[in-house]
């Protein structure tokens, strides 16, 4: 598709005068050589006094050509120069055939057709032709055969080289216009460019995130001010962009060579919420959460990588406060329910009261026995992460743990109308600690008595292979959605429906489950939940690995 032909800007004065001057000087430069070559052979001129007018006219329009203000008069009477040199070199032809002056009609026919297009290009030939056959008629001698032949050969020459200068000239001006409008998009391009990154530039230093770029290379192309804050707190080099020394999660083991974040993000690695410290032990110093991800290009090949950092040293140093209260109040509320229950337990061992008073008092026993179960999951979740648990490994029944467990939870499930079954198939036998682990299978029982529908059912199968046990729990309450699956192992997680019903919970038990489970070489997780009921799954290895 060719594009359209739209006029130029004007030209300024200067360049049409420029313009105008230089064309003429162009001609006169070759007449000079030509009266040079005439100056030769004076005596061999046809006529002398004819062939020096033709040079005056001409070197008189260069002069006027520099002097004349074009600038200020209409573009198209600049016509009038090349018309005027268009006679003046018939009139160099007619003084002397031989010296070949017709050959310069090249020149104003050539800048006919540049500076006035199609009819500058007609006009030129034309008035060549037309001067030529005047100049035969009413000077020269028309019965020459030769003379004739020559003056019709000449303008047909002439129309060529016109249309040929007309032609590049539309295409040259096509050109400059599609270079102009290409010049004005690459320029609202860079323009757009140099906004963007601007912004780029000031959200990058506006978000509350640590960013860091690099390219292919490894060197840094985003350093914003919040990750750059962050490395000049710990007297980091401005010529770098991570510390010295970076520590693990728990804040006291330097990373070792190659597993640092930035190492990482340099071979193109992908991590999620990796936690560094910054900063030395018993010092100031700054928990990172960093996330990487790799740069591509359009073909897919790596052109970089980013990463991305959270500041977490509050959110650690509350969890970490949270576990330190925790532990003072479950340790500091133990020791009196422990009494509250023995005295409880003694008044009803005797036969002071019955009645009422008796039913009261097993309602308050019960209820302190439920209080102190919460607080040793409180001081237990307090402690798991510094000291573990400690396993007693013995061959165990896992069959007769869930039978055991089921017959505790009996009552408060006959309470509610919901049955309870035991399938078991193959060897239950595993070598594990049996008081955790039948603290677990309590867990999810009482779970899926805790959350089921009255009249339900809570199903539990013992299935053991060659290599492992596992143990299904399954219910039929009201199931899980994928939220509160993803988040059913955290510690204090509690489901926003359950929050807000009637059934009490720490949000603990599964979180130490799974713990106890982990610490057995096993696995807990959800099977299978729908609005029909959840299936969890204990899977324990046979046999525990020798440390």
């Amino acid at each position: 598709m060719s594009l359209p032909l739209t006029a130029a800007p004007p030209a300024s004065r200067w360049r049409l005068e420029r313009s105008v001057f230089l064309w003429q000087l162009l001609l006169a430069g070759a007449v000079l050589l030509l009266v040079a070559i005439a100056m030769t052979m004076p005596d061999q001129l046809a006529n002398p006094d004819l062939f020096f007018l033709g040079v005056a006219v001409v070197f008189g329009m260069t002069a006027g050509a520099g002097v004349i203000p074009w600038g200020k008069v209409n573009k198209n009477w600049t016509m009038v120069v090349p018309i005027v040199d268009i006679v003046a070199v018939a009139v160099l032809r007619v003084a002397e055939p031989s010296l070949g002056g017709s050959l310069f009609l090249v020149f104003p026919v050539l800048w006919m057709a540049t500076f006035f297009g199609l009819t500058g290009a007609i006009l030129g030939p034309a008035i060549s032709l037309v001067t030529l056959i005047a100049g035969l008629f009413l000077i020269d001698d028309p019965s020459s055969s030769t003379r004739i032949i020559g003056v019709l050969v000449i303008p047909v020459v002439l129309v060529f080289i016109s249309t040929a200068t007309y032609l590049g000239t539309r295409k040259t001006k096509a050109q400059r216009v599609l270079l102009r409008q290409q010049a004005d998009l690459l320029e609202s391009a860079f323009g757009r460019a140099r906004q963007d990154e601007r912004t780029l530039d000031q959200v990058m230093n506006t978000v509350s995130f640590g960013v860091v770029a690099v390219n292919r290379f490894g060197r840094p192309t985003i350093v914003n001010s919040t990750y750059r804050r962050w490395l000049d707190a710990f007297g980091t080099p401005p010529s770098t962009y991570f510390p010295a020394t970076d520590y693990g999660e728990d804040g006291v083991t330097p990373l070792a060579p190659g597993e640092r974040p930035h190492e990482r993000m340099l071979r193109g690695e992908s991590f999620d919420n990796t936690i560094v410290w910054y900063g030395e032990p018993g010092e100031k110093r700054i928990a990172l959460g960093m996330t990487s991800r790799p740069l591509t290009n359009a073909e897919g090949q790596r052109e970089g990588a980013v990463m991305v950092s959270r500041d977490l040293t509050a959110e650690l140093d509350a969890i970490r406060a949270r576990d330190d209260l925790v532990a003072s109040v479950s340790h500091e509320l133990r020791t009196p329910l422990t009494s509250i229950l023995g005295y409880l337990e003694l008044v009803l061992d005797g036969e002071s009261i019955a009645g009422a008073d008796r039913e009261y008092v097993d309602i308050a026993l019960s209820n302190a026995d439920r209080m102190l179960s919460i607080v040793s999951d409180l001081l237990l979740a307090s402690q798991e992460e510094h000291v573990g648990f400690l396993l007693n490994f013995a061959p165990t029944d896992l069959a007769v743990l869930a039978k055991q467990s089921i017959q505790s939870l009996k009552p408060v499930a006959d309470e509610r109308r919901i049955s309870l079954l035991l399938t078991s198939i193959g060897s239950p036998i595993v070598y594990a600690d049996e008081f955790r682990v039948r603290q677990v299978i309590d867990n999810l029982l009482s779970n899926a008595v805790k959350y089921n529908h009255t009249g339900g059912r809570v199903s539990v199968a013992v299935i053991g292979d060659e290599r492992e046990v596992e143990i299904f729990i399954s219910d039929t309450g009201r199931g899980m959605t994928e939220e509160e699956q993803k988040n059913l192992f955290q510690r204090f997680y509690r489901a926003e429906s359950v929050r807000n019903s009637t059934v009490h919970g720490t949000g603990l038990g599964l979180a130490i489950s799974q713990e106890i489970i982990r610490s057995h070489e096993g696995d807990i997780r959800v099977s299978a939940s729908s609005p029909a009921g959840t299936t969890m799954v204990i899977t324990l290895p046979r046999e525990q690995e020798e440390e």
